[in-house]
């Protein structure tokens, strides 16, 4: 199974990642393509990647969050155009605050850096914690250790068995005149914008749900492409 991990991290991709690998019937590659976020659902996502011993490939930016959320792989991948980054917690501060509840929060950053550093250190060791950002090629992360294996850079690709809409796959035989427009693959943009207008075409005016009568809600909908996206059956 592939986990695709291609936006800002939040409570939402916390629930997402959650109910995914709660699914997931084989192995997991997570792939990341994310600028970080949100520290506490980063922190959960980490954990449960860790736990169920995913591999991890860096398609195109690991940064803040999502740097650490790389480090859980068993196996970290890094496309050679990757890029890495690190940097000192941060939050921002609305309003006017005491002194005390400067020092309260300054208390509760150095606790959660403990949490991420600990993270960082399943890769690399005797990691500190850096002043300024960080910004690392796909070759310095795999030279300081936080890379395991370096892959070639990632071209924009077309399966001729199964095309991807935001993140959903759909079986292209399914779709009328699809197949024959991807064999041989389209090599160029302007084959590749007609198959695509193709397929929104039928989506649009051909979308049947096969073996029910009663079209489902929108969330039966979202469940039902989640797990069988999760299990590789779509």
């Amino acid at each position: 199974m592939i986990l695709d991990i291609f936006e800002t991290i939040s409570r939402e991709t916390e629930a997402r990642v959650t109910y995914l690998l709660a699914n997931a019937r084989d192995d997991v590659t997570v792939r990341i393509n994310s600028g970080g976020g949100e520290i506490v659902p980063a922190l959960s996502i980490y954990n449960q990647i860790k736990e169920k011993k995913c591999n991890v490939e860096i398609l195109g930016l690991a940064a803040s969050a999502a740097s650490m959320i790389a480090c859980a792989g068993v196996k970290v991948s890094a496309a050679a155009n990757s890029l890495f980054m690190i940097h000192a917690l941060k939050t921002m501060l609305i309003d006017h605050y005491s002194k005390q509840d400067l020092d309260k929060l300054s208390n509760t950053l150095s606790k959660y850096e403990e949490s991420v550093l600990m993270a960082y250190r399943t890769k690399v060791a005797n990691f500190q914690m850096p002043n300024e950002e960080i910004w690392l090629s796909a070759a310095e992360a795999k030279s300081i250790g936080f890379v395991d294996t370096i892959i070639d850079e990632v071209p924009i690709t077309m399966n001729a068995g199964m095309t991807f809409i935001n993140s959903i796959a759909y079986d292209v035989g399914k779709v009328k005149g699809l197949a024959e427009r991807l064999h041989p693959t389209p090599k160029t943009d302007a084959a590749l914008e007609q198959v695509l207008n193709l397929i929104k075409d039928q989506m649009q005016s051909g979308a049947q749900w096969v073996g029910s009568q009663t079209p489902p809600t929108p969330e039966e909908m979202r469940i039902k492409k989640l797990v069988a996206y999760a299990n590789g059956v779509i």
